[in-house]
């Protein structure tokens, strides 16, 4: 099979996955949100912050290396699997020392023995990690997409049983947990077909990849304080409970960018490595990817804006109102980012993390003043707000440090791939704002708009992107041959 048949099926593959997980998610998230208090899903959102910020060292960096480097040999892979072994439960012992710091960082005393369950996830995904990698490197989604679904299924079954039987909090925890000890068996069981590590360990056996994990390392770690510093300051000042309705916003709206991102951009990382030195066919890839997601991404994002008022007390109870115009600033939030995501895969692909990790520390050191300032002179609304005004002015000197640098000049393509289809959706999005002024608030009217929303779109997008709208049909739904469509690909 050809590559750009590897790269539309595994893009198939993950969409299916992405589908059932995303809709398992939203259920947990609906189902939950009735169950359990605001302060619940803030006591959560502290335990996950901690939680990501430690797993940004996890496998020290170098997995991605695996599928950048063409040439790798299987002792290398038996010692990079050892070492993803060896940093898991450095990790785990640094988190079980540290946590009534933690604990006392956000004066919440509950953390510690919630802290101390979740950290066992590092003990269990380096077993698992090496084999993900290795078939993300084959383009092997379909197995990937499958591991996924059933995963996202037991752990939601869980996660809603414990909070029916008055669990609280602990039923996202055992949800967390379940998540990632499902995966890691599957993995195991298809991985040890694939490789089987040696009990072989060699220094040498890492050189050349230390400096790619080392500059991961960091920029994983910069950007998640950069993208986190929020729920951090939120939680240290304003407390659990405005944290829970922080972290509920930004975990609903960016459920899109979560997870239809990595629909492409799971296929694109390894898909442009094999292109990594061909710098015009992975410009007109990585525009193609960007204009795709953002066409994807901006009618949901948009629709969320105009339809807050009427969703939230709807789906989720009045105890949430509060989180309305959370979410809506939320939504413009993600879009955002969802434009810059894809760059992950090109920064990957050429080797260039240490690029991303630069970038990454600057945004950190420019952004954390003001979101610091917002929460301890405003509200969750003003931290919110500030993010808005930060990813706005940030648009300009992204496209100058990272996607010039990478691909080459390509500004008015990189505009139009971004702007057109946020414009396409704005249309949509006053017209389902008209229909809300003269609806009342019901289910059938939310449907009625969602449903009228939907339609507009899809006729804007026939008349103003018919090409792009058959390549998106072909991309979800397959099609006999989906490289008749010359003007969207990978490569």
């Amino acid at each position: 099979m050809s590559l750009r048949l590897q790269a539309f099926s595994g893009v198939r593959w993950t969409t299916l996955a992405t589908v059932v997980t995303t809709t398992t998610q939203l259920l947990q998230l609906v189902v939950l949100a009735r169950l359990l208090a605001p302060e619940a899903f803030g006591l959560m959102a502290m335990v996950m912050v901690m939680i990501g910020f430690a797993q940004s060292y996890a496998d020290a960096g170098i997995s991605s290396a695996i599928v950048h480097r063409q040439d790798i040999t299987s002792k290398q892979l038996s010692s990079l699997y050892w070492l993803n072994i060896m940093v898991g439960v450095v990790i785990f012992v640094i988190l079980w020392i540290l946590t009534p710091f933690i604990a006392r960082l956000f004066n919440e005393s509950q953390l510690i023995a919630l802290l101390h369950a979740v950290i066992i996830i590092f003990l269990i995904v380096p077993l698992g990690k090496q084999y993900e990698v290795l078939l993300q490197k084959n383009l092997n989604f379909n197995l990937l997409a499958r591991q996924e679904i059933i995963a996202a299924i037991i752990s939601t079954s869980l996660a809603i049983s414990c909070a029916f039987v008055g669990m609280g909090v602990w039923s996202l925890v055992i949800g967390q947990i379940s998540l990632v000890l499902t995966r890691t068996l599957m993995l195991l069981w298809v991985g040890m077909q694939i490789h089987r590590p040696s009990i072989h360990f060699c220094w040498q056996d890492l050189q050349g990849y230390w400096q790619f994990g080392l500059y991961q390392v960091g920029e994983r770690n910069i950007n998640f304080l950069a993208q986190r510093i929020d729920q951090l300051l939120i939680g240290g000042i304003l407390g659990a409970q405005a944290l829970g309705y922080y972290s509920f916003a930004f975990n609903l709206v960016s459920l899109p960018q979560n997870r239809i991102n990595p629909i492409v951009t799971k296929v694109a990382f390894p898909t442009f490595a094999k292109i990594q030195d061909d710098i015009p066919r992975l410009q007109r890839g990585y525009l193609s990817v960007l204009k795709m997601l953002t066409l994807i991404n901006a009618p949901l994002l948009i629709g969320m804006i105009v339809l807050a008022p009427m969703f939230v007390p709807l789906i989720f109870g009045e105890q949430w109102l509060p989180s309305m115009v959370l979410v809506q600033l939320a939504a413009i939030v993600s879009l955002m980012r969802g434009i810059g995501n894809p760059v992950g895969s090109l920064l990957l692909a050429r080797g260039r993390a240490d690029l991303g990790f630069k970038w990454n520390l600057g945004l950190f050191l420019f952004s954390a003043p003001f979101i610091y300032v917002s929460a301890l002179w405003g509200d969750v609304v003003t931290v919110a707000a500030t993010w808005v005004l930060l990813q706005v002015i940030l648009k300009l000197p992204a496209y100058l440090w990272l996607i010039r640098p990478l691909i080459g000049p390509c500004g008015k393509a990189y505009i139009g791939a971004t702007a057109v289809p946020i414009g396409l959706a704005s249309i949509m999005g006053v017209i389902v704002w008209l229909g809300l002024s003269l609806s009342s608030i019901s289910w059938l009217s939310m449907l009625s708009l969602i449903a009228l929303g939907g339609s507009v779109y899809v006729v804007i997008l026939w008349i103003a992107e018919r090409k792009m709208l058959v390549d998106l049909g072909d991309l979800v739904l397959g099609s006999r041959n989906p490289l008749n469509h010359k003007k969207v690909s990978f490569t």
